[in-house]
């Protein structure tokens, strides 16, 4: 592309863009797309709030199981330990008796 066709593509982007805004902010319809845009703008926000709120109710229950099968895991493996423990002191005992 040559300089002249990228001048000329730049003058005719700002054109449009000019163009653009003067509909958007100066003209009776610019006001209803604005209101519009920012009707769907504050319902995006809305559902991103109610996406996050889920999420951090999903990763709340999900620490909550994962701290309660931890601690489940914990309860068994001690009491393993404690049983071979005891194991170990009854054959030690027995032996020395």
């Amino acid at each position: 592309m040559k300089n002249r066709d990228k001048i000329l593509l730049g003058i005719l982007g700002a054109a449009a863009a000019g163009v653009a805004v003067g509909l958007l902010f100066y003209t009776e319809e610019g006001k209803k797309t604005r209101k519009k845009m920012k009707n769907t703008a504050n319902d995006w926000a809305d559902s991103f709030g109610s996406l996050v709120a889920s999420g951090k109710e999903n990763l709340s229950h999900f620490s909550d199981k994962a701290l309660k099968q931890a601690k489940q895991g914990f309860k068994k493996a001690k009491n393993k330990a404690e049983d071979a423990y005891a194991e170990v002191a009854d054959n030690l005992q027995s032996k020395f008796s």
